[in-house]
């Protein structure tokens, strides 16, 4: 909004210097020349004042040129009435039926809602380009639909560090016994909820059993937000086993509209009026994933020292270890590009120490 004061105050005073000086809108722009009288009424006073007033002139012109850069390098949105939902909008290759207008109403209810939340849109595109090609990569290798990845984005953002005000943690957002159930192990010294890999691979094996006992993934993924418990009970008291005619808690309604509207969006972000340039994306994530086995804790300081790395840096890439050590037991620790061999030197000349004492 400053910007654009600022813009008109120039604009006006740059409209009155081109009508004075004729100055055309395709050339460079025409120094004004001062013709100044050699008469004894024109002093070295004065013509200080008109070089320092042709100078000014000068500056405000280059100050407007750079402001009007700035304004058309802004994308600035349409209104949310511009944006329409798709005539038909599939998820998992099965139909949302939006021809029913009840079902279109509660879509275009997220819609409206996710369009208007405009900051979170940009943040899923940044950490989309950080999360989704390995969430891809294991969609793909187990044969399940690359849509999926939409769930997690429901689920917590992306957000590595989502912790829910029931208890549910990680980007997948595991509560702790469906957690353990799919192999993530949680007491005070690990959390493996928060292990990136780990609770990927858990959602994906625990999304595709969903699937094998519903028949559905609209129905599937109601199950992931509700537990099959309460979906085996609402499909037996209801008689029908379509999601969008279920009565459900109203987390669980909404649900599979959000992770459709995820995928609208996010499918083609430009056509919504979300734009960012590949720069402003956040980095690929990229580990090397080592697996340990310690006999005693592993202080995380010696390892970030080892490594060269900072005890930030270790400690985020390895949200399920939230102590200051690394405890006994098998474990994998995820390191920084390039410093596995660095990390192999040090933990063997550990163990070997640790083994003469």
């Amino acid at each position: 909004m400053k910007i654009l004061k600022r813009f008109a105050i120039f604009f006006t005073i740059f409209l009155l210097i081109g009508i004075a000086t004729n100055r055309s809108a395709n050339s460079e722009p025409e120094k004004i020349v001062v013709q100044v009288e050699s008469s004894e009424k024109y002093n070295d006073l004065s013509v200080e004042r008109l070089k320092a007033l042709e100078q000014s002139i000068s500056d405000l012109r280059s100050e407007v040129a750079e402001l009007g850069d700035r304004l058309r390098n802004i994308h600035a949105r349409p209104p949310l009435t511009t944006y329409k939902l798709p005539q038909e909008v599939t998820l998992c290759d099965e139909r949302v039926p939006i021809e029913d207008r009840n079902v279109w109403e509660n879509l275009d209810r997220e819609f409206l809602v996710t369009l208007e939340s405009e900051a979170q849109v940009l943040l899923w595109m940044k950490r989309a380009r950080r999360y989704f090609p390995y969430i891809e990569k294991r969609l793909k290798e187990m044969g399940l639909p690359d849509d999926l990845k939409y769930l997690a984005i429901t689920e917590s953002s992306l957000r590595p560090s989502a912790v829910s005000s029931t208890g549910a943690s990680g980007i997948w957002q595991f509560i702790p016994s469906t957690g353990e159930k799919y192999g993530m192990r949680r007491n005070r010294t690990i959390d493996e909820r928060f292990d990136f890999f780990k609770a990927t691979e858990g959602a994906l094996v625990y999304l595709k059993s969903l699937y094998e006992e519903f028949k559905g993934w609209a129905l599937s993924m109601a199950a992931y937000n509700a537990g099959e418990n309460r979906i085996r009970k609402e499909i037996e008291l209801q008689n029908t086993k379509n999601y969008f005619y279920l009565d459900l808690p109203i987390e669980t309604e909404r649900y599979v509209y959000k992770i459709a509207v995820a995928k609208i969006i996010l499918s083609d972000p430009e056509r919504f009026g979300f734009h960012l340039e590949g720069d402003e994306l956040y980095d690929p994530l990229q580990v090397e994933r080592v697996q340990i086995e310690l006999t005693r804790p592993l202080p995380i300081m010696e390892v970030a020292r080892a490594i060269g790395s900072y005890y930030k840096e270790v400690k985020e890439m390895n949200l399920h270890l939230p102590e200051e050590t690394i405890p006994a037991g098998i474990h994998f620790l995820n390191l920084p590009p390039g410093t596995s061999d660095r990390f192999w030197t040090f933990f063997s000349t550990w163990k070997k120490e640790l083994g003469g004492k």
